[in-house]
């Protein structure tokens, strides 16, 4: 007989989909050593009976102080009166037991185990062969979701149906019943998957809080239509904030989401989601309008979400991906005050792609909304009305020659007056095959490649350039590596120390190409990773001349026995031969002899803590360090961690003439400092904040602080912020509170994704 009270966790999950609070079962929210800092080992669950015996599937085993044993009759148990059978186990003081209808009367202080239960009850009633069984002022654990309550009257029938009479509920320790969930009667039928209850009661210290006569329920994950966790705040722009979601479950497959959202100093904006998922696909689609903004001069507002993926032929996929907003103040106003409000573009894109032994083709359709208001209209991204790309990628196999291509063609188109924006559209090919032949042993590699990129435009009328301008260049690249190591010994530890040093030669001729357009390309950050592209340029209006020689090392400690690393350093500089004369528009040639410097450093050799390193040093400029990047953690427990970065970037050529700063002067660096935490204090209250600090400017950023508690069975977190908003440099403010009864409800705005986004390494579980 198994006696599957555990289901009633999911009753009481599932009763608060329908009395609109957002469910989240305690049995899957905590785990691993982060339950264990919350919650006590023990349960009070009194040890099992021992059985001293071998059992057989379905074997009854019996045992008693006093037993009258009566084969085919009624064997009468007193004192310590117990009976196993497989993974169920009663004890009472006095049980008899029908051998021959397979039944048991128990009475005193009877106690039931399970493999995730435990009862405690005045008499009962069993049916070990039907498996029916009667409790009688019943209390029970669940161990698995830490739940806990009573139950007047507990019927079951196992796999069918289970009803009660006057139970509660509660996932709170005995002695600190934060809050509790009480009915007057319940009835689950098993076989349809639903339940009901009747005369429900929300206690949050004994007081009540909620009250419904009649609610229904699924017992399993299936969804249910009904009203979700409503959420509050406050902000400047928009005033209290007030939301109240209703989910439709529209079929196994397919769900809305529609939202009222109530904005003070604003209005009322519709909100609405819609989601499907089938076997070869799933997508997405989004809505809100605000009609009358009271603090946009009574405009409209409204955006509009589409995402959708699809694959056909099972190596094709189509992909979908289109967003909209009515004005470039919309995230700015109505972003989640919880999340940034620096997105830029919103992308708006269809693709279908289809996938062949080692080569893959993909057409493209891409357009951008600009909601940042600082981008110049110069700096606004093309369309690509249509891109269509193929590429073919020998595998990489050593000593056989390896060959490939890369080639796509796109037609450019921007809006907006030609002489102002300096638009020019059209049509651009681009292909690049290419040879290789890479070799390599257990300690060294070698990688000779020749490729050959040739370029064709065909642009529409324009006076800035020809209307089928073209370029061909050859691109040499040799590239190479020895993998050394020794061992050695770090605090008393076995390691391997490994040197890497690699060299990487690069050559491409000079061609002007100032008669080509400038579309989609730029500079790539240079970084360590960098050092070994094969053009300083990221895409194909621009092929930088080279005649250089990259000299890099790494060097790794690495554990014996476990494999960790226990820290790295990198070395790497570009070497030039020649001067660079291929150039962005407004830049002059570059005649350095050699890159900026760049090192980066690695290590957890501090138990605990992580510390990184990057380091940008230019020997050609007056203020030599360009770019400095420390970041350092320390996280000894999965809720505490201290973490702090420090940043410098100079502003350099590149940004000044393409206009982010209009001065030419340092007005663009950031020089920032950044601290953020999380960390438990006393009797599982914990603090939580972030300061984002700007030298220069002398002012912060973004500051937000907040206070967490967190038990066993509820938590209560409030968070306080103040950040920059717009680039008007206009600052918001918002406060926010959120509650959750664990394995009952959340009420309030969900924080944990800012939380983990603002503070790397936090670790919260609601």
């Amino acid at each position: 007989m198994r006696l599957g009270l555990n289901k009633f966790i999911v009753i009481i999950v599932a009763s608060v989909l329908s009395l609109g609070l957002t469910s989240g079962a305690f049995a899957e929210a905590l785990g691993g050593d982060y339950t264990s800092l919350l919650c006590p080992a023990s349960l009070g669950i009194p040890e099992r009976p021992y059985v001293d015996a071998e059992l057989e599937e379905d074997d009854t085993h019996m045992a008693a102080d006093e037993a009258d044993l009566i084969e085919n009759g009624i064997s009468t148990l007193i004192g310590n009166a117990e009976i196993t059978r497989n993974t169920q186990q009663v004890r009472a003081e006095t049980i008899k037991y029908n051998q021959t209808e397979d039944t048991a009367d128990l009475s005193g202080n009877v106690n039931y185990w399970d493999a995730d239960l435990f009862l405690d009850s005045n008499d009962a009633f069993l049916q070990f062969d039907n498996g029916i069984g009667e409790f009688s002022n019943a209390d029970y654990i669940l161990k698995e979701s830490r739940g806990r309550g009573t139950a007047e009257k507990l019927v079951l029938d196992i796999g069918t149906r289970t009803d009660m009479e006057k139970l509660e509920y509660t996932t709170c320790d005995p002695d600190d019943k934060f809050w509790s969930f009480t009915a007057s009667s319940l009835s689950l039928n098993h076989e349809s998957n639903y339940g009901k209850a009747r005369n429900v009661l929300l206690r949050i210290k004994d007081i009540p809080v909620f009250y419904t006569p009649y609610m229904s329920f699924p017992l399993s994950n299936e969804r249910k239509s009904g009203f979700l966790a409503p959420s509050y705040g406050t902000t400047n722009r928009n005033g209290f904030e007030f939301r109240t979601p209703y989910y439709w479950n529209i079929s196994p497959n397919m769900d809305a989401t529609l939202t009222p959202r109530l904005l003070t100093d604003s209005g009322v904006m519709a909100m609405g989601e819609y989601r499907f998922l089938h076997k070869r696909g799933d997508g997405r689609i989004n809505l809100e309008y605000l009609p009358s903004d009271n603090g946009r001069n009574d405009d409209d507002r409204n955006l509009f979400g589409l995402k959708l993926n699809q694959s056909f032929l099972s190596k094709g996929d189509i992909s979908i991906n289109y967003n909209r907003v009515s004005d470039k103040f919309y995230f700015e106003d109505f972003g989640s005050q919880l999340s940034t409000t620096s997105t830029r573009y919103l992308q708006q894109m269809g693709e279908i792609s289809y996938r062949g032994n080692n080569w893959n083709i993909l057409t493209r359709i891409q357009n951008y909304q600009t909601v940042d208001r600082s981008i110049a209209a110069t700096s606004k991204p093309y369309k690509r009305l249509p891109q269509v790309a193929f590429k073919y990628d020998q595998p990489k196999e050593n000593n056989q020659l390896r060959l490939g291509i890369d080639s796509e063609i796109v037609y450019f188109e921007r809006d907006g007056d030609d002489a102002l924006l300096n638009n020019v559209n059209g049509l651009r090919f681009d292909m690049s095959p290419y040879i290789s032949f890479p070799m390599s042993t257990a300690a060294t590699f070698l990688e000779p490649k020749l490729s050959l990129r040739y370029t064709q435009y065909a642009l529409d009328d324009n006076s800035l350039f020809e209307s089928s301008p073209n370029r061909v260049l050859p691109i040499l690249s040799l590239d190479s590596g020895v993998f050394l190591e020794r061992e050695t010994t770090v605090f008393n530890t076995a390691y391997f120390q490994t040197l890497e040093p690699r060299l990487y030669y690069l050559y491409i001729p000079h061609d002007g190409q100032e008669d080509l357009p400038i579309f989609d390309t730029g500079l790539y950050t240079f970084s360590f990773n960098s050092l070994f592209y094969s053009d300083r340029f990221n895409n194909p209006d621009r092929v930088g001349d080279a005649n250089q020689i990259t000299l890099a090392v790494t060097s790794k400690l690495i554990n014996q026995n476990s494999g960790k690393s226990l820290g790295s350093l990198s070395f790497g500089q570009i070497f030039y031969f020649r001067d660079r004369k291929v150039t962005l528009p407004g830049l002059a040639d570059r005649d350095d002899d050699t890159s900026s410097l760049i090192a980066a450093f690695d290590t957890n050799i501090i138990n605990d803590t992580r510390i990184s390193a990057d380091f940008q040093w230019n020997p050609y400029v007056s203020n030599s360090t360009e770019k400095i990047t420390f970041q350092a953690r320390y996280n000894p427990a999965p809720n505490k961690v201290l973490n702090f970065s420090y940043r410098v970037v100079r502003s350099n050529e590149v940004n000044r003439v393409r206009g982010f700063d209009s001065l030419g002067n340092s007005a663009t660096d950031i020089d920032q400092t950044d601290i953020s935490f999380n960390w438990p204090l006393i009797n599982n209250w914990s603090v939580v904040g972030r300061w984002n600090y700007a030298i220069p400017e002398r002012r912060s950023l973004e500051i937000f602080g907040g206070v967490e508690y967190e038990s066993c069975c509820w938590g209560v977190r409030a968070v306080a912020r103040r950040f920059l908003s717009n680039i008007d440099g206009e600052f918001d403010t918002g406060v926010f509170l959120q509650m959750e009864l664990k394995g009952l409800a959340g009420i309030g705005k969900k924080t944990v994704e800012f939380l983990k986004q603002q503070i790397p390494g936090y670790r919260s579980e609601f």
